[in-house]
């Protein structure tokens, strides 16, 4: 049968082939013709851009072949699953769960059968990590039960003490599981509540029942928009409130109260840790000669930071050594590192047992258990446990006879660590505790590089070895510190909104001593505790301590920290980038690093303009800022914390002092007219925000046709103005968290930032709860008369803001 003709426009495949040969033929041919012996057109320029293009290509095709033979495709797991964690934690981003589980297997599979495209196969493989790493984060975030109260109550309680801990002033700290509330019962407890106890009381020890009168709330949110929320850890921690006893705890429950049920087997196998745990923290604070040196020294070996005052965090965080008091991975690495040490060298003195069985491998495994009990023993916060996974991977590659400290180590821990909490990805701990370490292994993998390269050493004499040894040594912390330094500093910026410019000088003098005295005796006192034998250990300790603060005092005197104003979080992702290019890549990828870094930092600074008004979730503190970055306050109670945080992660101009909004010859951040008293304020912004701040509720009405922006610090129902001028009072702030505001350029109108999205997080789903809480009755409600269901001064309209303080009246 013949053939049916190809309508016009169509071709045989075969010619469509030629077709493309010939376009392709073209423009690689050196003079732009098809058979090559057209005229030379422009021939030079394309051979140029043809030489150019091959040697690219051809450049790319050697490097990634090296990273394949490298393996260093493994590394994309773990930083596509921190990518996908950090779009739920950080950009809040939550995606349909089927259509996310969908895109991932779709997204394998096609990455599957790319085996012979490595780059198309890498993209792939990078997308479906992103994917999984949402998909552990939704289901993390899910799973979590914590239940946190919608406001201030004051109630009494029954529960278990969980843990205890003393404070610098002698105050007691009690973490209690609650199991029952009275006088009112709450209608939504929280399962955990950490309660401040100042009166004096008979000391509960961790598995012991509370019952008392307490004042409770939430955790407080950020302090503007886009910084640190502080309900994020206490949410995924089950603490649901925080607050203080009223009174000295009861001996027995009362109004009703039932006593908590007797822990579990498990449960009371952590009570008696607590309980060891706390033990251990009197004896090392007595035996270290109390004080600060007490109080850090039991810090650095049971973890508990309580009895540490503001001024000793002050000096080691302002000259960069606040890494030394949280245990992490410097802690875990010298304890485990000394321990194999000892531990090795003692078998190998054992004759014969060196060279029949593998002591360094039992010399690990020992390690691994110290390490293990020096978890258990500090408390296993977040960042011991994240830094003991890290120790327990290198460890277990010792015993494998593998290299331990490896990128790939590294990538594992990581991984592992964001399977188990992925929550940690956005923190501050996480970030720069993997930022350190990655950092460190990379720049002494290519020093180990290097010396290989170099001829092998000549004997010398052992007074020139030695010398050798400590300029080695002396090298080994200077070069320590400027890389970890440099690694964690966009990380510090960005959460604290400090830096320690100096910091080199304060880890060259102190570390050694950390590392050769301080961390070696603490676990020499702590073994030789049971047998009564380690006051002498813990007393050189607490020495060694205070040689760290007398070094960390004087250099905070000469060389403090300084705030950093505003940080940008794309310059710090680029940052991030280029540490991860310059640390995972094993070919001349790694180049790459310098021009994100280079972009990270032209784009550290935020470019956006300081908001004109600033109001933190309570009502009450307020500030506003000067062309030059000034920042006054709204009168002189202002909470000195929240004030803190504005200046550091704001300001870059002089800090005013004064009580209010006054203008100085420097700087004039507010107009006051008239002047403000206690309850009701007028000021205007730089741009002419008229602002009216009242604590009155009568006075609403004066406060929104006086002004574009009228605050009321008290929980009136009020929704808006009828005036137009926008309207914030305490339940407005209980749903969006602290206020920023700034003046739309062409209307004028104010423009307000929330802290808290329209659809909270997890950890603040609390803030859409009822409030005031509708209490829930008592069984017995019936027989029970009104005046004993809520006494004076505990009525249910006792009731604030999450994170303010209780209204002075009752509200319309």
């Amino acid at each position: 049968m013949p053939q049916a003709p190809l309508r016009e426009g169509r071709q045989r495949p075969a010619e469509l082939a030629e077709a493309v040969g010939r376009l392709l033929r073209l423009l690689r041919a050196p003079g732009g013709s098809s058979d090559g012996d057209g005229a030379d057109d422009g021939g030079g320029a394309w051979r140029g851009r043809a030489t150019w293009r091959d040697a690219a290509a051809s450049w790319f095709v050697r490097q990634f072949a090296i990273e394949a033979a490298r393996r260093s495709g493994f590394h994309i797991l773990p930083v596509s699953l921190i990518a996908g964690a950090a779009a739920v934690f950080a950009l809040d981003w939550r995606p349909n769960v089927w259509a996310t589980i969908g895109a991932a297997v779709v997204f394998t599979a096609f990455a599957l059968r790319a085996a012979a495209l490595p780059v198309r196969r890498a993209l792939l493989l990078a997308l479906a990590g992103l994917l999984a790493g949402v998909l552990i984060s939704i289901g993390v975030a899910g799973r979590s039960e914590t239940t946190i109260i919608s406001g201030t109550a004051t109630t009494r309680i029954a529960g278990t003490v969980l843990s205890v801990s003393r404070d610098e002033k002698g105050r007691m700290r009690y973490v209690v599981e609650i199991t029952g509330t009275v006088r009112p019962v709450l209608s939504r407890p929280p399962q955990r509540a950490r309660i401040l106890v100042g009166a004096k009381h008979a000391r509960k020890f961790p598995g012991d029942p509370y019952y008392g009168l307490v004042r409770i709330g939430p955790p407080s949110g950020p302090a503007a928009p886009g910084r640190h929320d502080f309900a994020y850890q206490p949410f995924f921690d089950g603490v649901g409130a925080i607050g203080f006893s009223l009174g000295a705890p009861d001996d027995a429950p009362t109004d009703g109260l039932s006593p908590p049920p007797p822990p579990g087997f498990v449960e009371a196998l952590l009570l008696d840790l607590e309980r060891l745990r706390g033990t251990m923290t009197e004896r090392i604070t007595e035996a270290a000669g109390g004080g600060e040196a007490g109080a850090i020294a039991a810090a650095l070996v049971t973890g508990e930071r309580a009895g540490i005052s503001d001024n000793a965090e002050t000096w080691l965080r302002g000259v960069g050594l606040a890494h030394v008091l949280s245990i992490s991975g410097l802690h875990l690495a010298i304890v485990a590192g000394s321990a194999l040490l000892v531990i090795r060298s003692a078998l190998a003195l054992v004759p014969g047992l060196a060279l029949e069985y593998p002591v360094k491998k039992a010399a690990a495994v020992a390690a691994l258990v110290v390490a293990a009990l020096y978890l258990l023993l500090s408390g296993g916060n977040v960042a011991t446990q994240r830094a003991f996974v890290m120790l327990a991977v290198m460890l277990a590659a010792v015993i494998a006879d593998r290299p331990a400290l490896t990128i790939r180590n590294v990538s594992i821990a990581a991984l592992i660590v964001v399977v188990i909490a992925p929550h940690m990805v956005t923190t501050a701990s996480f970030q720069m505790s993997f930022a350190a370490t990655l950092a460190l292994v990379a720049g002494y993998g290519a020093l180990a590089r290097w010396q290989g390269k170099k001829a092998p050493p000549t004997p010398r004499p052992f007074a020139v070895r030695l010398l050798r040894l400590a300029a080695g040594t002396v090298f080994g912390i200077v070069a320590s510190s400027i890389i970890a330094g440099a690694a964690t500093a966009p990380y510090a910026a960005y959460h604290f909104h400090r830096v320690a410019p100096f910091g080199l000088v304060a880890n060259v003098l102190t570390l050694p001593l950390f590392t050769f005295l301080i961390m070696p005796l603490g676990l020499v006192g702590s073994l030789l505790m049971p047998f009564g034998l380690d006051a002498w250990a813990f007393y050189l300790m607490g020495r060694g301590v205070d040689l760290v603060l007398i070094v960390s005092e004087w250099l905070y005197g000469v060389l403090p920290d300084r705030g950093t104003g505003p940080i940008a979080g794309m310059g710090v992702v680029l940052l991030t980038a280029a540490l991860f290019a310059a640390s995972l890549f094993a070919s001349r990828l790694r180049l790459s690093a310098v021009p994100l870094a280079v972009l990270g930092l032209l784009m550290i600074r935020e470019a956006s303009p300081l908001p004109q008004l600033l109001v933190y979730e309570d009502g009450k503190t307020i500030a506003t800022f000067g062309a030059d970055g000034a920042i006054g306050y709204l009168g002189a109670r202002r909470n000195r914390f929240v004030a803190d945080q504005w200046e550091r992660s704001f300001g870059s101009g002089p800090m005013l002092d004064g009580h209010g909004l006054t203008a100085t010859a420097s700087s004039t951040p507010a107009r006051i007219a008239p002047p403000c008293d206690t309850d009701f304020c007028r000021f205007q912004t730089r741009d002419g925000l008229r602002v009216v701040w009242t604590s009155d509720y009568q006075r609403t009405g004066e406060a929104c046709d006086g002004g574009d922006i009228a605050i009321v610090a008290r929980a009136i129902r009020l929704e808006q103005c009828r005036s137009g001028a926008t309207l914030v009072t305490l339940r407005t702030l209980r749903r969006t968290g602290s206020l920023a505001f700034s003046r739309d350029a062409q209307t004028g109108r104010p423009i307000l930032v929330a802290s808290v999205p329209a659809d909270p997080q997890p950890w603040n789903r609390h803030r859409l709860a009822p409030w005031p809480e509708y209490w829930k009755k008592p069984a017995a409600a019936e027989e029970t008369p009104a005046s004993t269901l809520h006494p004076p001064g505990n009525s249910g309209a006792g009731l604030s803001t999450a994170g303010s303080a209780r209204p002075a009246g009752p509200a319309p």
